[in-house]
């Protein structure tokens, strides 16, 4: 966790930089909401999926549920197999931290007449596709890929890269 370690740096120098930088090993809801809420900071984080998640093949991959049409007004997903994944409720889990992490649970109904079910869904599976969405931890993501397009907190990250990689 990072949060020890702000507030340490915090202890010893009086003040924290502006911007929070680190490596996907940081990039968590936990410690997003901890340099936003309790440090007044920038997060210059990125995450575990950060250049995953851009790539051509990612974004066009049709099983893949974050490329799914969403119905706002109905709360559904649309599948490839033009069924909808309905909420069906609240959920949570807690990481190793003890940190809440609360999540939307969507599930189809039937999924068994879909002849590419086992593309959609784990080859063995006995149950309908589910979706466990964090809208939260979306809004964090969103955010921080915000940041990195931005000129100022771009130029950021280009010095550290070249900060590291003169350290090597």
């Amino acid at each position: 966790m990072m949060i020890p370690f702000l507030n340490s740096i915090q202890e010893t120098y009086g003040h924290l930089p502006e911007y929070i930088l680190g490596d996907a090993g940081y990039g968590s809801e936990s410690n997003y909401m901890a340099v936003i809420d309790n440090f007044n900071r920038t997060p210059l984080i990125t995450y575990g999926m950060f250049i995953k998640d851009k790539t051509k093949k990612y974004k066009s991959d049709i099983f893949n549920t974050q490329n799914w049409d969403y119905d706002e007004i109905n709360n559904e997903f649309i599948c490839p197999n033009n069924k909808r994944i309905g909420f069906k409720r609240y959920a949570y889990r807690h990481d190793k931290y003890g940190f809440k992490r609360d999540f939307k649970l969507y599930e189809c109904d039937d999924c068994s007449e879909y002849p590419l079910k086992h593309q959609c869904m784990n080859f063995n599976s006995k149950t309908n596709k589910k979706i466990m969405k964090n809208y939260n931890w979306e809004y964090f993501k969103a955010q921080i890929n915000k940041k990195f397009s931005e000129p100022k907190t771009s130029t950021v990250k280009e010095r550290l890269i070249w900060i590291l990689f003169l350290d090597l």
